[in-house]
């Protein structure tokens, strides 16, 4: 449909002011193509695809041998003595951003299921939680939690967010995450 109005715009454009009848598809992508042959220097057209929009998963790591995705972890949170919980919670659950190229563009986020197996962590390893005890708990309080923090409801939350995220799941404000 873009490519029509494209098309529609560049035959009016094309046409002299005087002249009020429309060209037809033909002669416009004919204007274009004359178009585009002489001024091809200017346009330039791929088909390299867009990989914006789309996330490593944490377990590609280290699969694509030589030259492959490499998870790197923040700067701010990869020494033992940095935060050690947000550092977990990028190695161990988060999504990586990709750049336009399909490269790591070192953005993290946690879409819903790797939000739930954190959250799943921390309520056993915080809350002693475990079993049916935590299945229940996180069927009550998880999916509330998750809308809370997903206003947008563009089903990912910055890693940033994860520690606000369990201290509200687990309704204790002053919980010391490690």
């Amino acid at each position: 449909m873009k490519t029509f109005f494209a098309l529609a715009a560049l035959a009016q454009a094309a046409q002299p002011e005087e002249e009020t009848h429309l060209m037809t598809i033909a002669e416009a992508l004919a204007k274009v193509n004359k178009h585009h042959h002489h001024h091809n220097e200017m346009v330039q057209l791929t088909d390299e695809p867009d990989h914006s929009g789309e996330f490593f998963k944490v377990n590609e790591g280290g699969k694509l041998g030589g030259g492959g995705y490499e998870r790197v972890t923040t700067a701010r949170f990869a020494a033992d003595s940095d935060d050690i919980f947000m550092r977990s919670m990028i190695e161990q659950y988060a999504l990586e951003g990709k750049n336009k190229d399909g490269s790591p563009n070192g953005q993290f986020w946690m879409d819903e299921a790797a939000a739930r197996a954190a959250a799943s962590e921390v309520l056993n390893t915080h809350k002693k939680l475990s079993g049916a005890a935590r299945t229940n708990y996180l069927r009550t309080y998880f999916p509330r939690t998750w809308a809370h923090f997903d206003v947008n409801r563009t089903g990912k939350i910055e890693v940033i967010k994860m520690p606000q995220f369990m201290r509200f799941l687990c309704s204790d404000q002053q919980m010391y995450l490690w």
